[in-house]
């Protein structure tokens, strides 16, 4: 069990970072080719579509997985039945949505486009739930593979309209063939793997089962999809079309960490469900750890990143992005509390309190939006990217003081804790920023006259992360807040083994 549970974090963590990369590359030069204002539409018309892919699923595949890992016998029946129901929800959402999008008054272009990814949308929910068997019988694999080809897939379709200049509506038609293709390869995988059937069939007894577990997460899917993306669709109504491509580039680049600690927690959550029944002292220990692990790693990525803002964004994205460098900082602040809120939320949902998260997270969505809608008009992606500092800030510490009624956590070391690792990440932001010249210099002085300004640039840059990194570490070990013996639990808790 170990064993299988082992290989699916790996497999999904290698297949997160290979689509990552992919989706940053492409989203890279799709921006850099489009402009502030076509990236605009494009990343409005794929947020409004996820929105409504929720409505589709109304939590369905997680009662799939859940109860068909407990009771696969019926299987058949909930795929069946899940499928059955879908089909005229998919039916209701893609007319709503459409409704929307003409009610809100958006132009024929934007309305098109959102029809077009609205296809999309049915073919993710589908391919969700088909995946979601596999799921149930614990095999992951074939998920990954999905993943990563569906991804490779988008890249060479989307690259080859950018090379024939085809218009905007083709890019988003892009994700419809790829999502198509997983739907078709995961109906393949899991017939001949499962032999299950997906021809809808309606039994009303599992209907009623399962209508009943999955409101609960319905309303936590629909909320975190709303604070999720709401932004970006307040922004262009607000805003405009380059307030959302402004917006646009920060929110990707931070968003591209977040498969870090997706990937811890895919490994914790196991425990955590384990410890809080069997040993409360062991899971506060492991807790706390967790938020460690992450802290060493996201507080040298916002301040490094944060330093160097300028660089990434103009280099990366070029001139006609710059308005993007003080969201990128704010949103880089948002992403330290984002990583640190992940094994709050775990830890809430693994210790049955998982309404109480879900409370927490519909209360800060309201809050998300208020504060959108009151200063979007006045500060465009400034306000966008500040709403989700303070949502994530709430959401972490709220939720911290939840956690801190179930499991009894040593403040004083925990805080101290933090507090090391933000003074090491906060002196290597200082020296990063005071070798700008420096490393220019040097840089120039060995690769300028013959190789151009950005490899000068580039090498120059590479040298202060180079040199940031070294110190950091270097940093972190004379104030021992890495040591032989957190190496050896980091190991450990990775693996999903208990103490």
């Amino acid at each position: 069990m170990i064993k299988t549970v082992s290989h699916n974090v790996r497999n999904m963590t290698i297949a997160s970072v290979g689509q990552k990369i992919c989706a940053f590359v492409y989203f890279t030069i799709l921006a850099r080719y489009l402009g502030p204002e076509d990236v605009g539409k494009y990343v409005f018309t794929l947020s409004f579509a996820a929105i409504f892919v929720i409505l589709i699923d109304l939590g369905l595949t997680s009662v799939l997985i859940r109860e068909g890992a407990r009771h696969k016998e019926r299987l058949q029946k909930y795929i069946s039945t899940i499928v059955y129901v879908k089909v005229p929800l998919g039916v209701l959402a893609y007319i709503l949505m459409l409704c929307s999008v003409v009610f809100l008054g958006y132009s024929r272009q934007v309305v098109a486009m959102v029809g077009v990814a609205g296809i999309t949308m049915f073919f993710d929910s589908l391919h969700m739930t088909f995946f979601g068997a596999l799921r149930a019988h614990g095999d992951l694999r074939y998920e990954a593979y999905g993943m990563v080809g569906s991804q490779l897939v988008t890249v060479i379709l989307g690259l080859l309209c950018v090379w024939f200049k085809l218009p905007l509506i083709y890019l988003v038609g892009v994700f419809t063939i790829s999502s198509f293709l997983n739907v078709l390869f995961a109906l393949v995988v899991v017939q001949r793997i499962l032999h299950l059937s997906f021809v809808p069939r309606f039994d009303k007894a599992t209907f009623v089962q399962v209508k009943k577990i999955a409101i609960p997460f319905a309303v936590a899917a629909c909320a975190a999809r709303v604070y999720s993306y709401i932004d970006s669709i307040i922004l262009s109504k607000l805003a405009g079309d380059i307030a959302v491509g402004i917006y646009a580039i920060p929110y990707k680049i931070t968003f591209a960490f977040q498969f870090i600690p997706l990937a811890l927690i895919a490994s914790l959550y196991p425990m955590f469900s384990k410890l809080f029944q069997e040993n409360k002292e062991a899971l506060a220990e492991h807790f706390a750890h967790a938020v460690q692990y992450l802290a060493i790693i996201v507080f040298p990525l916002a301040f490094g990143l944060g330093v160097l803002a300028e660089e990434v964004i103009v280099g990366l994205y070029t001139m006609q992005y710059y308005d993007s460098i003080i969201p990128l900082r704010i949103l880089l602040v948002s992403l330290i509390f984002s990583f640190l809120g992940f094994p709050v939320g775990a830890l809430l949902n693994a210790c049955n309190r998982q309404a109480t998260q879900t409370r927490i997270v519909l209360w800060v969505m309201v809050v998300n939006i208020v504060l959108n809608l009151v200063f979007i008009t006045h500060f465009g992606a400034i306000a966008a990217a500040s709403a989700a500092l303070i949502g994530n800030v709430l959401l972490t510490c709220v939720g911290y003081g939840v956690v801190r009624h179930i499991i009894t956590i040593k403040q004083k070391i925990f805080f101290m804790m933090l507090g090391k690792i933000m003074l090491v990440a906060g002196v290597m932001g200082v020296v990063v920023w005071c070798m700008h010249e420096p490393s220019t210099q040097l840089a120039s002085a060995v690769f300028g006259g013959y190789w151009g300004d950005s490899l000068v640039v580039g090498v120059a840059m590479l040298l202060r992360i180079v040199f940031g990194g070294i110190l950091y570490v270097l940093g972190l070990m004379s104030l021992r807040v890495i040591t032989k013996k957190e190496w050896q639990l980091a190991l450990r808790t990775i693996r999903g083994k208990v103490i």
